[in-house]
């Protein structure tokens, strides 16, 4: 029998960024959700950190919250390159370009400052919000889904969204699912999906001495790379990245432990930060750090039925671009976009599976390619900083410091197709700047592209250069028989 209700409920499994901006959205739009967070916190002390680029910044003013972080952050003005020599490669004022053009500062602080400030914007609708709900099984049926937790607890609804990581328990429940109505070939493809072929060692730190809040250093060399912000009051973000022994499939993805991270880390603790400030200072200072292998994967199947997974659950990227966090939270308004269309346009008759599976399917077409272009620059741009290639090493270190503007402009026209929530007005900031994302960016073509110029696009957001003509005219011959 057919769900009758014009309304939906949608259980958001995960109080992740995705989760929680998913919550807001939803609630903007008088649909009702709730939350099934497995932790007994909302937001964890994990020593994590979080960028806030344009896009995730823009979404999260239209929901009434971007202020808040505001309050927290130290917008970053100035990005310096330097080599595994201590040698300054390159300095610019890329971040705050990025600032003028778009209306938003590139924002780094805690990622569960984030996580506070979300839960708490839902102000009486917290109660929607259940810590300690650890998901076990979603069941299926033809008018609705039952999603039961570890406690026996069984909440009901009309949509399970995945919002709950890499290793998303929706998902895999979607998978059984497949695989009971007879589609176990796209499974054993969507598992496979998965790898890993470099490690991260991210990391807090209090103030070090050398380091001035609002600016950010990344260093590059053979195999390794390392990004360091320093914020508000002093304090530091830095991850260490690193290339593995070879590239893991799924299950083979390593584990590492404390010791592990130790023995690691001392082979690069004089690595430079700076030219007078070695990576060993700010590990020194450190207050929180972990060790991870940094998995990619961008699966075809985001949705299935009353499935749907968002955020890294979907499309999990390496996080040298800082795009993980915002392409999550652009999801999440994505398919709010789509839910509120399903709502508005549906008859007294109610909404049906038919119906659901319509609006997922549209929302997994209308999102995958800008998501997917995202998650290939990220992922390329992990291995350009590592130098991965002569020609990645080239570019990191040799012609950076030529670029002069064709970098921003390159991303600028990415950034203009970022989403927004179509039924709440666009603040302020997102229009009272030079190049704002709902409009033209009015720059120039360029000449066709060749396979180097594509390449350059993978340059870092942060402090990223641009390519001057005569410079790409003089060099393009040398460097495309590489």
């Amino acid at each position: 029998m057919e769900n009758k209700e014009k309304k939906i409920r949608v259980v958001i499994v995960g109080g992740s960024v995705a989760g929680l901006t998913l919550a807001h959205c939803l609630g903007k739009s008088n649909i009702e959700y709730v939350v099934l967070e497995s932790n007994c916190d909302i937001a964890p002390e994990v020593g994590a950190s979080i960028g806030i680029l344009t896009n995730g910044a823009r979404i999260l003013d239209q929901l009434g919250i971007f202020d808040d972080i505001l309050d927290v952050i130290e917008p970053l003005v100035k990005a310096t390159f330097w080599a595994e020599n201590g040698k300054l490669i390159m300095e610019n004022e890329s971040p705050q370009i990025i600032h003028d053009r778009h209306g938003y500062p590139i924002s780094f602080f805690d990622r569960q400052v984030l996580l506070e400030i979300l839960y708490n914007r839902l102000g009486e609708n917290q109660d929607r919000v259940y810590t300690g709900k650890r998901v076990v099984k979603v069941e299926h049926l033809p008018n609705k889904v039952l999603v039961h937790c570890k406690d026996q607890s069984v909440i009901e609804g009309d949509i399970v969204v995945g919002a709950d990581g890499v290793r998303s328990t929706v998902r895999q429940e979607m998978w059984r699912y497949m695989e009971s109505i007879g589609m176990e070939k796209e499974v054993k493809e969507e598992k496979g999906i998965l790898s890993s072929e470099y490690s991260c060692v991210f990391g807090i730190s209090a103030a070090t001495l050398g380091l001035v809040p609002g600016y950010c250093h990344r260093t590059y060399e053979k195999d390794y790379s390392s990004l360091t912000i320093a914020g508000k009051d002093s304090r530091v973000f830095w991850f260490l990245f690193t290339k593995m022994d070879r590239v893991y499939a799924g299950s083979e993805i390593p584990r590492f432990s404390d010791e592990d991270m130790e023995k690691h880390l001392a082979q690069y603790s004089e690595k430079p930060i700076t030219d007078t400030i070695p990576f060993s200072a700010i590990y020194q200072s450190a207050v929180s750090k972990t060790f991870l292998a940094l998995e990619e994967g961008f699966h075809k199947k985001w949705c299935m039925d009353r499935f749907v997974c968002i955020g890294d659950s979907a499309h999990k990227m390496t996080p040298n671009m800082g795009q993980g966090g915002n392409s999550a939270i652009e999801s999440a308004a994505s398919l709010a976009n789509h839910l509120t269309q399903l709502v508005r346009n549906s008859s007294n008759g109610g909404i049906t599976l038919e119906d659901v599976k319509n609006c997922l399917n549209k929302f997994q077409t209308a999102r995958q390619p800008r998501a997917e272009g995202i998650y290939t620059k990220a992922n390329a741009l992990t291995r350009l900083e590592a130098c991965a290639t002569l020609k990645n090493r080239l570019m990191a270190l040799h012609a950076l410091p030529y670029l002069k503007s064709y970098h921003i402009d390159r991303m600028t026209k990415t950034l203009v197709g970022a989403e927004r929530l179509e039924y709440i007005p666009l603040p302020p900031r997102a229009s009272n700047c030079t190049m704002p994302l709902h409009t033209q960016s009015g720059l120039p073509e360029k000449d066709k592209e060749t396979p180097w110029i594509r390449a350059i696009s993978t340059t870092p957001l942060i402090g990223c250069a641009m390519a001057a003509k005569s410079f790409m005219g003089s060099t393009m011959g040398a460097f495309g028989r590489i």
